[in-house]
């Protein structure tokens, strides 16, 4: 029965549909994350056309040369080197020069720029007035702040003493490999798991909405194992299907992309994007923190969806949830969050991961202190599973009360009539 359930749902015409569109749409979003990286040669030109699929391999063999710890000495390296440029070319360094020399170590400017601006979202002056003397001291003035960083933004003695183990696990030197690939990714894939959410939504209302729609629910539920066995192997096909769908979708995307971008990068800690987020994750760990919470908002996308139309018979209303969870609200949380703080635990967090990794909201009840992730993802992850045995009592407890309360109305009135006509007699 479960196979004849699984067959029934793939074979369905507007699955087809869907599930083409989504592998077109993986395969273009893949080729596009992995052209979308800058890469200048050493002329200083950019590629164009289909070598800006070479990019991503390019630019990390290039800024690669610096892959390891980035010591005091490599960074007063760095410094002289950017100082004698600067000072050969005091009103803008030549493309030819970027692309031979400052390019291999943009990113380790940036993050030196982060460390004495980690106020400042534009960046571009303090990288540009960055000197020989700057470079060589960056992990004193580093190691102070960080040290100031808990008191700063703990608020509560217990969440002073959190902050402070987590900013302890941040190593100094920094570990640097090139990691665009990274995060050219996080930004496509968390777009991408957004579509994935909202498509499953809409597939998963179809399996129970069938029998109602096609008006062969008499059928269904008057059969030996239309409430019980039928009833529960459509919630297996619908969290199954997310399952599939999901992963299925993911692995292409990353298959397309890494296959052509490279995975460089994937060791290289968060500190070197955000020196002072407390995560101390690397942005390998983010990608997949990311595609795990895409996973959690797929099954729960399933969940939901697949509640509303069992108890509303129809999945019209069922399909525009997934849609307000993860898009409507993915754009109203900003405002809302000036006047509750319940929207930093909406489901729309779980496909939001680069801010909610990147601002870290850290919450305390009690003495209990915890992160914003990895509450939203249990709390979630909870609610798919806990919502099935309702799912499975709203579908195999429905009446037949049109069908049955019709042929009652036209019996009582024939039984109407015949009294009358026996009274006149």
């Amino acid at each position: 029965m479960l196979r004849y359930e699984m067959k029934k749902f793939f074979s369905k015409t507007i699955n087809k549909v869907i599930l083409t569109v989504l592998l077109l749409v993986t395969i273009i979003l893949g080729f596009l994350a992995a052209g979308n990286i800058f890469y200048a040669d050493m002329e200083g030109k950019s590629l164009t056309g289909i070598s800006k699929l070479t990019a991503g391999r390019r630019i990390a063999a290039d800024k690669n040369r610096w892959r390891g710890e980035l010591t005091t000495e490599r960074l007063a390296e760095i410094g002289k080197s950017y100082h004698e440029l600067k000072q050969q070319y005091p009103e803008e360094i030549p493309d030819a020069e970027y692309g031979g020399i400052v390019q291999s170590y943009d990113d380790i400017l940036y993050f030196a720029a982060k460390v004495y601006t980690p106020e400042s979202d534009f960046i571009g002056d303090a990288r540009a007035n960055l000197t020989e003397e700057d470079m060589i001291h960056l992990y004193d003035t580093y190691a102070e702040n960080l040290r100031k960083m808990p008191e700063e933004y703990g608020g509560t003695p217990e969440k002073e003493e959190y902050l402070r183990k987590q900013y302890g696990k941040i190593e100094i030197p920094v570990t640097y490999e090139a990691y665009d690939s990274w995060d050219t990714m996080l930004i496509y894939a968390e777009t991408y798991v957004i579509i994935l959410a909202v498509a499953i939504g809409f597939l998963a209302a179809g399996i129970f909405d069938e029998e109602f729609r096609n008006h062969a629910e008499l059928v269904f539920f008057t059969t030996k194992y239309g409430r019980s066995k039928a009833a529960k192997n459509k919630i297996v096909v619908g969290m199954t299907m997310a399952t599939i769908v999901f992963w299925a979708g993911v692995g292409l995307l990353s298959l397309i992309s890494f296959g052509i971008m490279g995975v460089s990068g994937f060791d290289t800690p968060y500190q070197i994007v955000d020196p002072y987020s407390s995560s101390s994750t690397t942005l390998g760990q983010n990608y997949l923190l990311l595609v795990g919470c895409g996973y959690i908002a797929s099954l729960l996308s399933a969940s939901v969806t697949m509640l509303v139309t069992a108890r509303m018979r129809s999945e019209k209303v069922a399909v525009c949830i997934p849609f307000f969870m993860y898009i409507v609200l993915l754009f109203i949380a900003g405002a809302l969050s000036k006047v509750t703080k319940i929207v930093y635990f909406t489901p729309d967090v779980l496909v939001n991961i680069v801010r909610a990794v990147k601002v870290q909201f850290i919450f305390q009840i009690g003495s209990v202190v915890f992160r914003q992730i990895p509450f939203v993802m249990g709390i979630y992850f909870a609610a798919s599973v806990l919502l099935l045995p309702f799912i499975y009592r709203s579908y195999s407890r429905y009446r037949l009360t049109k069908i049955g309360s019709r042929h009652v109305r036209k019996r009582n009135s024939f039984g109407h009539d015949r009294r009358k006509r026996l009274e006149k007699v």
